[in-house]
């Protein structure tokens, strides 16, 4: 008979029901908060662990003590229960052991006389109070009894602590976990002692990583905080280990099952086309464009991300992309969230590409005569089709679609993104543009299953944006009014930005209202005009419109100014309550100026009457990382850091974070380990039982693949 440990997998069948303590209600509770076996059990990790480990003799105790627990291992010499006149209910036991003895004592019906006897043996932790005779008191401590010294769960070491479970006490999971990992490490016919690793021995080993059953028992019930590191670091390696599984695997499977366009353009065309621009690429931007040519060049259908900070030059490189693919004979669909956005490409694509022969079509909801491109789409007839989600409607069908540009893929529904791809017969290649940098972690655990190309460089000439912190006392206000005039007495328009939340959208019109009245009486020479969110579509896109015309001097707007919308006029950008805005969304609001050439500035306004010592902790690292630094790349990282990774990948995001344990903020180390370790499992041909694993422990990238 082949003996083995047991998998996650065997673990996972096990019910949480068949421990000893979890009856239906408590098991129902459980189930509730996703524990429902084994498995889910001892992933189940604590949030942090209290210090008990300091185990004393009486005599040891002293005024050193008084402000930390301590843990001391007696016996009861004696139970008393007293009433008072307020009808306070005090119980005593007076514990010894062999250097004296101490009361212990508990305040309320707590039943410690009715659960502890005398004889037995008890370990005790909390704070203790020595009195002036020398005598020792502790008040309301944690007290267990025990058989045998490995029994204690409550005192004697380091005590995980975990997160709630409501009608389930943290010492209730504490003692099941315990029990479960004691039942693990014991033999039973087929099975021999611990939990069976994804990892061989040499991979362990050369890495010194901890085992898989050393990392479970050590994350929970450590013997010191250098073993829970330990723990937590292989534990946490797991986690990207499944998700470059997961991603190897959806891309293996997306490459198997797709047949991509074949293109038949010359390298030396290309050439020409960027020889003849009417100015030199960037580094990272030549870098962009030859890793999406040789993409297109497979067999199987590209997915690539392109991601570059506001104003770095990504459309250009799209227009190199279409170029190719349109002189193969293909249609090419680039689909823009919003009519204005999708305008401004039309702008500048036709600049891009007019020297070329290269057919532009428009499509979005306000285009009245359809007929000639809705032809020119069935048709397959080769050319570039710029629109919004009018491109998706049931009535387009692309017959000879190559490549599929989505700008800002975040603001699409993934259904809609999919019926772009799915109406062809051919799998087209796919390029994801977005202006938000997203960090180097985020990057695996959302985009995964897309290749990545960076633009981290801006194009060479172009003033950087100066940025202002003012905070909302009456002399700062009059700066901002200030920096207004001169603005203005430069023929430029200026942007005012209010803050948006949608659980208070009406206060947060009427703060808007206000700061709109407050321009118009202080610059009456002047249009200003108000946009907020309760405004139809028509009447948003009429009044980007008229600002990109310069029919408007100042616009206050509740909503954040569309992410793209280029307006070279605009060199001044005032973000008003600015401490209320996230660090990407501060970044996105100042690239909207310094489009043109003259000098831009942006202002962030803190709240009227608050300064930086009055706002969140937060409010101040945002607002500080922000009017110092100008790196996407950059702030996206501190973005992380700030926020955590929940609120970057959790389901409120991106609808699918199944991480326990690893921390994208600071596990950066550790996901490039992860590569290293993933290489060598593939070495080794123990891939599968890897995404075996994954499959089972990260479900919710396997609900939607939001990417596609």
């Amino acid at each position: 008979m082949i003996v083995v440990e047991r998998s996650l997998s065997y673990l996972n069948n096990i019910k949480l029901d068949s421990l000893k303590g979890f009856g239906e209600k408590r098991y129902s509770n459980l189930k509730k908060s996703s524990l429902s076996s084994i498995t889910d059990l001892i992933r189940f990790y604590p949030k942090k662990h209290i210090d008990r480990s300091k185990i004393k003799t009486i005599n040891q105790i002293d005024q050193s003590d008084i402000e930390k627990e301590v843990t001391m291992i007696g016996t009861i010499s004696n139970v008393s229960v007293f009433t008072t006149k307020s009808r306070l209910r005090i119980t005593t036991l007076t514990i010894k052991d062999s250097t004296g003895l101490v009361k212990a004592k508990w305040f309320g019906p707590q039943y410690i006389e009715s659960r502890f006897k005398e004889g037995e043996d008890v370990a005790l932790s909390g704070k203790p109070e020595i009195k002036k005779t020398g005598s020792i008191e502790f008040k309301n401590p944690t007290i267990e009894k025990f058989a045998d010294i490995d029994e204690l769960s409550e005192t004697g070491s380091l005590i995980p602590i975990y997160p709630k479970v409501d009608g389930v006490s943290s010492g209730v999971i504490r003692k099941a976990i315990k029990d479960a990992l004691s039942i693990i490490d014991t033999p039973k016919e087929e099975f021999e002692p611990g939990i069976e690793d994804m990892l061989t021995s040499e991979v362990v080993d050369k890495n010194s990583i901890f085992s898989r059953t050393e990392s479970f028992k050590s994350i929970h019930f450590p013997k010191t905080i250098e073993e829970f590191q330990k723990a937590r670091e292989r534990l946490a390696l797991d986690e990207f280990i499944y998700l470059r599984s997961i991603f190897e695997n959806l891309k293996s499977e997306f490459k198997n099952k797709n047949k991509g366009p074949k293109y038949f353009f010359e390298n030396s065309l290309v050439d020409t086309f960027v020889a003849d621009l009417p100015f030199k690429l960037t580094k990272s931007q030549t870098k962009a464009y030859k890793e999406i040519l040789e993409d297109l060049k497979n067999d199987y259908p590209m997915k690539r991300l392109l991601q570059g900070d506001v104003g770095s030059g990504k459309t250009v490189v799209a227009a190199i992309s279409i170029y190719a693919v349109i002189n193969s004979g293909y249609q090419v669909a680039l689909m823009a969230p919003t009519e204005v956005l999708a305008e401004q490409h039309l702008n500048s694509l036709n600049a891009f590409l007019k020297n070329s022969d290269v057919e532009i079509n428009f499509l979005t909801s306000s285009v009245k005569d359809r007929s000639e491109v809705m032809n020119n789409i069935s048709d397959g007839k080769p050319g570039l089709y710029i629109g919004t989600h009018a491109l998706i409607q049931d009535k387009v069908f692309f017959s000879n679609l190559g490549l599929v540009i989505i700008d800002e893929q975040q603001r699409f529904g993934v259904d809609q993104r999919k019926k772009l791809i799915s109406d062809s017969k051919i799998t087209p290649d796919q390029l994801v543009m977005t202006a938000t940098p997203i960090p180097r972690t985020t990057a695996l655990s959302i985009y995964g299953d897309l290749e990545i190309s960076s633009i981290n460089e801006l194009p060479p000439g172009r003033k950087p944006i100066v940025s202002h912190l003012y905070s909302g006392l009456k002399k700062d206000n009059e700066k901002v009014f200030e920096k207004c005039s001169k603005h203005l007495d430069a023929d430029s328009q200026i942007f005012v930005v209010c803050p948006y939340i949608e659980e208070s959208e009406s206060s947060d019109i009427q703060a808007a209202e206000k700061v709109f009245l407050e321009y118009s009486k202080k610059f009456t020479d002047y249009k200003v005009v108000l946009l907020h969110g309760k405004m139809s579509y028509e009447e948003k896109e009429n009044i980007m419109r008229s600002m990109q015309d310069g029919s408007i001097d100042i616009l206050v707007s509740t909503v954040v100014i569309e992410v793209g919308i280029d307006i070279p006029n605009a060199s001044l950008m005032i973000i008003e309550s600015a401490e209320r805005f996230g660090l990407n969304q501060l970044h996105q609001l100042r690239g909207r100026v310094g489009r043109g050439e003259k000098q831009s500035e942006c202002i962030f306004h803190i709240t009227n009457k608050k300064s930086l010592s009055t706002i969140s902790e937060e409010g101040v690292k945002r607002l500080e990382a922000i009017s110092t630094m100008s790196d996407g790349f950059k702030l996206s990282e501190i973005d992380l850091e700030i926020r955590g990774e929940g609120k970057v990948t959790g389901k409120s995001q991106s609808g699918r974070s199944d991480l326990k344990i690893a921390d994208l903020r600071f596990d950066y180390g550790l996901l490039i380990q992860s590569k290293e370790i993933y290489n060598d499992i593939n070495s080794l041909n123990s891939s599968n039982k890897v995404f075996e694993e994954a499959k089972l422990l990260f479900p919710n990238y396997f609900q939607a693949d939001g990417t596609t």
